[in-house]
């Protein structure tokens, strides 16, 4: 539940207080910028270096199970990978629960849907971290 109080400091305008409701917000915040930074890199690295690759008829297309499984041998790829992942479904499962809280969701079926989405996004983290084992011999 989004709690706001007016404070003073901030000219009136309305801050989350500590509490329970501060954490959902602030990593909704920690975690769009992780994903501003990380998205580049996994768009770069991951497709369009791969463009001068086919260009020259090195790889058959831009995603190679081959190069992906090359690439993940690396744990810095890894990290990032996991990160990204990680990032990817707070992200959006918060945004989700976000706009529930903001239609008026209140008591019991705000805890429903909080543990609902937090059962989601573990069975989706840990089917991501299997998709990225496949990759690995």
């Amino acid at each position: 539940m989004a709690r706001l109080e007016l404070r003073q400091e901030t000219g009136g305008a309305a801050t989350p207080v500590a509490g329970f409701s501060f954490w959902p917000w602030l990593l909704q915040r920690v975690t769009a910028v992780g994903l501003i930074v990380l998205l580049p890199i996994h768009i770069v690295v991951g497709h369009l270096f791969n463009i001068v690759e086919v260009e020259r008829g090195d790889l058959p297309g831009l995603v190679v199970f081959s190069d992906v499984a090359e690439r993940l041998e690396t744990p810095t790829y890894w990290a990032i990978d996991l990160l990204l992942l990680t990032f990817a479904l707070y992200h959006g499962l918060n945004g989700v629960r976000n706009v529930l809280l903001d239609y008026g969701l209140r008591g019991a079926g705000e805890r429903v849907v909080t543990g609902a989405l937090s059962v989601v996004g573990m069975v989706a983290f840990v089917f991501g971290v299997f998709a990225l084992a496949a990759f690995s011999d």
